[in-house]
């Protein structure tokens, strides 16, 4: 067994938590797993991407191969769409529409893309996915940063592995009380979405 998960996104959106609760559950069921950060998500505003490998034998690279992803987290357009080619041809992307654009892009160094010209690049690649208004979401709970809580609970619902239960009862014991019932409820929200993006595909 393998499953491969990376989430892309720019400092500040919470990919480390996100990643650290999906290493928790798999840890807890006896996997072997390996976690690393590529760039840091000390640089606020930057490319922060979170690499995390789960295997039932030893796994000799934190990092995942390009075309290895089982899943790719989009936590911003644009991070995911640079990141793409990590996903397997039968693998499964996760996109939240809100965009943070990056330092680069604020300088005007790089090209910022409106979603429909990301959405198009991801449809002529012919790869299966989701696009959820995460944030919209979070900020409806209460606070856009609890983004990617939804989004984990969106990767909860079209996974076979990771039980959202599970993750909701690590959140308890990981996050402070105060902050516990809004985690949660975003969890929820998350595997909504998924669940209505589904609903709404063609027969």
């Amino acid at each position: 067994m393998n499953q491969n998960i990376l989430i892309a996104g720019v400092g500040g959106q919470g990919n480390l938590f996100a990643s650290a609760l999906l290493a928790k559950s798999a840890i807890r069921r006896g996997y072997q797993v390996l976690a690393t950060e590529t760039i840091g998500a000390a640089q606020r505003g930057g490319s922060v991407v979170s690499h995390l490998r789960i295997s039932d034998h030893v796994i000799h690279s934190p990092l995942i191969p390009d075309g290895q992803a089982d899943y790719l987290i989009g936590f911003e357009p644009v991070e995911l769409l640079r990141n793409i080619n990590k996903l397997k041809h039968n693998g499964l992307y996760i996109l939240n529409t809100h965009p943070v654009p990056t330092v680069s892009c604020t300088m005007g160094i790089d090209h910022y893309p409106n979603l429909r010209e990301i959405i198009e690049a991801l449809d002529s690649l012919n790869l299966h996915g989701y696009t959820i208004k995460a944030t919209v979401a979070a900020d409806e709970i209460s606070d856009p940063m609890l983004m990617n809580m939804v989004m984990v609970g969106a990767l909860c619902a079209v996974s076979e592995f990771f039980d959202l239960d599970d993750i909701k009862a690590i959140v308890a014991e990981e996050t402070r009380k105060v902050l516990v019932e809004a985690n949660i409820e975003a969890l929820e929200i998350g595997a909504l979405l998924i669940r209505q993006a589904v609903e709404k595909l063609p027969a």
